[in-house]
This record gives structure tokens, sequence and C-alpha cells, in this order.
């Protein structure tokens, strides 16, 4: 059972972590991006300010360009922010999926379920409204795990039996039933 949860997690999240990855290299590129613009408007303001001095710009022209590259990077050095505290909440969760694995992995077997186990594998649970549906009253869970969050596992799909019929010997067949439907 232990392999079984093991391989419905990896194939399930594989595409998961390939979606996280993406976004974080997505997030550190547009980190970069911003980091050098940043040193790209320092260096603007610095040689607009010299053709002022030379004489090269006008000073109201001056002022007009100094205030939309000063407006700029008060607009980037915002976006920073943002963008380091994203990467620092996503490193503040830097339990990867192998290390949520080993976790699970020692609860395999487990018979009962304890205030360790939750703590150690559950972030949280979410708990919907129940419905009645069919005379029959259900209620939606979804539980978020540590490091993964919430993991679909979809529903499996029944396999067709195979009808298998044996000539024993003449006259006489044997049918053979999934045990679910032999009576």
């Amino acid at each position: 059972m232990g392999n079984s949860i093991y391989r419905r997690f990896k194939n399930g999240n594989l595409m998961a972590v390939g979606i996280a990855r993406r976004n974080n290299k997505a997030k550190q590129k547009e980190l970069n991006a911003l980091i050098a613009r940043d040193k790209e408007l320092d260096n603007l303001f610095e040689r607009l300010y010299e053709d002022n001095i030379s004489g090269k710009i006008a000073d109201d022209r001056f002022m007009k360009m100094s205030q939309k590259y000063e407006r700029e990077q008060r607009d980037l050095a915002e976006q920073l922010k943002v963008l380091k505290e994203e990467a620092a909440q996503m490193g503040d969760k830097a339990m990867t999926t192998d290390m949520f694995i080993a976790t699970v992995r020692q609860y395999t077997r487990a018979r009962k379920l304890t205030p360790r186990m939750l703590n150690e594998l559950v972030d949280f649970v979410e708990v919907y409204n129940a419905e009645k549906i069919d005379d029959v009253w259900e209620q939606k869970l979804r539980i978020h795990f540590n490091c993964v969050g919430a993991i679909e596992i979809p529903e499996v799909l029944t396999l067709p039996h195979p009808d298998v019929l044996i000539k024993t010997r003449r006259g006489v067949f044997v049918s053979y039933a999934p045990a679910e439907v032999a009576i």
C-alpha cells in the first residue's frame, strides 16, 4: 500500500512540481529583469544629470525626464519588494516533494492516526457544506498537505472484465466471473 500511495503521489503531482519550478524560474527571471532595469535607470539618471550640468539639456527638460525616471524607479522598488516577499514565502515552504514522501513513508503502516502525524503531514483542511445527493448526505473535504498542497487523486476507472469461457471437456464449459459479480 505504501508504494501505491507513493506512485499515485509521484504520478499525480509531477505536473504540479514542474509547474511550480517553472513559476519559480519565471519569478526569478522577472526579479532579475527588474533589478537590471533599476540599475539602468541609475545610469540614465547619472548621464542625464551630466548632460544638464554640461548644458546639453535645458533645465525644464531635465526636470521632466528626471521626474519620469524617479517615478519609474519608485514603481520598480515596489515591484521588487513584492517579488522578494513572494520569494521569501516560497523559501519558507522549501520542503521538497521528496522530503514529503519520506515523511509519508514513515507512516505507511500506521494503524492509528496521531496528532503528531497530522502535524507533520497536514497543513490545513477545507470543510465544505454538506449536500443531500440521492437521499444521502455528502460532505466534501479537501486536505492540503505540507509542501504539496491538495492532492487530487482521480477516480480509478474500472477495467472491463474479460469473459473467460474454458471448454474443459465435450459439452462442459467453465465460465469465470469477477468475485463481486459471482453468486
